[in-house]
């Protein structure tokens, strides 16, 4: 059989040639990389700043022992430890040991925020441990755009004393490019609470296990960036923006409801909600509320007007269903346009 014999010389060229479009390519590679970890460096320190002013300007500070930054791609852009979110009175904070801020190798878009499992809350002066074994958050950024897409997940959260969490999602999405209208959809938002349990130490005159939360709500109007995230808020304002709330399920014994409805701010800065609702056990969980938090005698001309269009879905049923609007402003909660809370 005949056989080709390949000069032992070529066999070195070709090898030659190989090894020098490898490392080039290698090169090429390593600048890259570097020149995406000095953008995106850059990006997240001016990000750092203006959240910074913003947190300020909202009655907030952020501290740490010590920031550690590397420029080189294998290692965390930015590391923080014994970070911490504080409100400027002392009241309320969170802090965690450790917090990193990761960028991907060769895309400096994809932002990943990693903390420590120990962390602390504070609300009203009072430290509570937590541990947060999964806390997983993802920020996609484009250079023209700004921030695309956020994705967090949480599982098996333990606030000592005060709440437990069997699992959290939140999923945004931009969804319309950069010529978007000024009152479009603008960010579409899909957040699902499962299995959160009050702590037996909390007060609380409802039951204590929450089996669901779900919301999908849409964020209507373009947010412009402006030099601080308040002042981006206060802009999305005056051009009439707002977020409506597609879907809204909550599952809390004996309440179950679905609802769709809208939330905007008032000049304040004051969040006013306003709900269409369907429900069943609306009734006994006012009742449950009565002698803790809602007042008596607007709960009762509310059940009045409420059991004169309550009606069993099904014969089997246990509770009555109800249709009913529900409003929550800074002063008051309205159903049936009764006020049963004042602020």
């Amino acid at each position: 059989m005949f056989k080709l014999k390949i000069p032992s010389k070529l066999h070195l060229r070709t090898g030659t040639i190989f090894a020098f479009v490898a490392a080039f390519v290698l090169m090429l590679l390593s600048v890259w990389a570097f020149m995406q970890r000095s953008f995106g460096l850059n990006q997240i320190n001016k990000e750092i700043l203006k959240i910074q002013e913003s947190l300020l300007s909202a009655g907030w500070d952020m501290a740490y022992d010590e920031a550690k930054s590397s420029s080189f791609p294998l290692f965390a852009p930015v590391t923080f430890s014994n970070f911490k979110i504080y409100a400027l009175d002392g009241s309320k904070a969170w802090s965690t040991e450790e917090l990193e801020i990761e960028a991907a190798l060769f895309d400096c878009g994809h932002i990943k925020l990693n903390t420590s499992r120990n962390q602390t809350l504070t609300f009203n002066g009072k430290v509570y441990p937590a541990e947060i074994p999964v806390l997983d958050i993802d920020l996609f950024f484009d250079r023209e755009l700004g921030l695309k897409e956020v994705n967090i997940e949480g599982i098996g959260w333990n606030v000592q004393d005060l709440i437990t969490v069997d699992s959290f999602r939140l999923a945004s999405q931009r969804m319309a490019p950069l010529n978007i209208s000024e009152l479009t959809p603008f960010f579409e938002n899909h957040m699902e609470i499962k299995g959160a349990k009050i702590s037996e130490q909390v007060d609380f005159p409802l039951r204590k296990k929450i089996n669901r939360i779900y919301t999908n709500a849409n964020i209507i109007g373009m947010m412009k960036a402006k030099p601080t995230y308040n002042e981006t808020l206060a802009a999305w304002l005056r051009l009439g923006g707002v977020i409506d709330i597609k879907k809204l399920i909550v599952e809390w014994a004996p309440l179950t409801m679905v609802a769709h409805g809208d939330l905007y701010f008032n000049e304040k800065l004051e969040p006013v909600l306003h709900l269409n609702s369907s429900s069943k056990g609306l009734e006994e969980t006012m009742d449950m509320l009565q002698d803790n938090f809602l007042e008596s005698k607007g709960v009762f001309v509310a059940k009045i007007l409420l059991n004169n269009k309550a009606f069993k879905l099904n014969p089997d049923d246990k509770y009555y269903t109800v249709t009913t609007p529900i409003n929550i402003n800074s002063n008051q909660i309205l159903i049936e346009n009764i006020p049963l809370k004042t602020f």
